[in-house]
């Protein structure tokens, strides 16, 4: 019997592809699959965010692209009823591009990472933590420039962050392993790795129950062997402040090997960032 081939890293699943009229293609990025068709006045997009009955998980390593789809696959899931874990949307044109574009980018507005297990950073010290974060899958027409749709791979929580119920922001809510050795970090392409910085100058221990990471102020970056990176964020906490101040540094992370860009930030940060807490100081309203 001849040897078994090693396992082959997954391919990106973004990029551009060409589709004839009355073709379609699928996705799968973590627990989502998308599905696209075009007609010659129309893309229609329909998209699962896992196989029912099972739940999602955040953490599925899926990363395949189907084009063009069978079509005995096509017409089952155009004509599907099930309205309840299949979710349509439908784009009219006087006349269909054949080009459309997937591409990764990061959330809209912050990620409140929730560490499976609390860590404590002494005074005087600081501690980098990797933490990944769902990303989104943006659609796009290349060929003219235009978006159709943003789908996140995976459906975070909203939750409220801040210290009182008037003065914070609304952000998503998340758990992560927050991976302290880069080498025992997994490769996931639906997901973006942070290095975070945390300087504790305070005097005393430093409990790091929550961290609200501002990923909508963050670059994407991506190395020669597909894994997504963001900028490296630090914050510091002082004795004279209840959150922290943040910085986030210019290019991609020391860690991150040859990584070039491939989204530009959503927002500028007009003035100097700053999180109001680390922990259960703040109030959080999860759905």
């Amino acid at each position: 019997m001849a040897p078994s081939e090693p396992d082959l890293e997954p391919p990106p699943w973004w990029g551009t592809v060409s589709l004839d009229v009355e073709t379609g293609g699928r996705w799968a990025v973590g627990p989502s699959t998308l599905w696209l068709y075009r007609t010659d006045r129309e893309w229609r997009i329909i998209h699962r965010w896992s196989s029912p009955p099972e739940a999602p998980d955040p953490l599925a390593d899926r990363s395949e692209v189907t084009v063009p789809l069978p079509e005995d696959e096509l017409a089952d899931v155009l004509d599907t009823e099930d309205e309840e874990t299949l979710h349509t949307n439908r784009y009219s044109f006087g006349e269909t591009e054949p080009h459309i574009s997937l591409q990764p980018a990061l959330a809209d507005r912050p990620v409140v990472s929730r560490p499976e297990h609390p860590l404590y950073v002494p005074p005087d010290e600081s501690v980098t933590l990797y933490l990944s974060t769902a990303l989104w899958i943006r659609i796009v027409l290349p060929d003219s420039d235009r978006k159709l749709q943003e789908i996140p791979s995976f459906r975070m929580s909203d939750t409220w962050f801040g210290a009182t119920t008037t003065d914070g922001e609304f952000c998503y809510a998340t758990r992560t392993a927050g991976w302290l050795r880069l080498d025992r970090l997994p490769r996931r392409l639906h997901r973006a790795v942070t290095p975070l910085r945390i300087r504790n100058t305070a005097p005393d221990p430093l409990a790091l129950e929550r961290v609200q990471l501002p990923v909508q102020h963050l670059a994407l970056y991506t190395t020669p062997t597909h894994q997504l990176w963001t900028q490296g964020v630090t914050m510091t906490r002082s004795a004279a402040q209840e959150g922290a101040d943040i910085q986030v540094r210019s290019g991609p992370p020391a860690d991150a090997d040859e990584a070039e860009l491939l989204q530009e930030r959503r927002e500028s940060a007009k003035r100097g960032l700053f999180t109001s807490t680390f922990s259960a100081v703040g109030t959080l309203f999860a759905s």
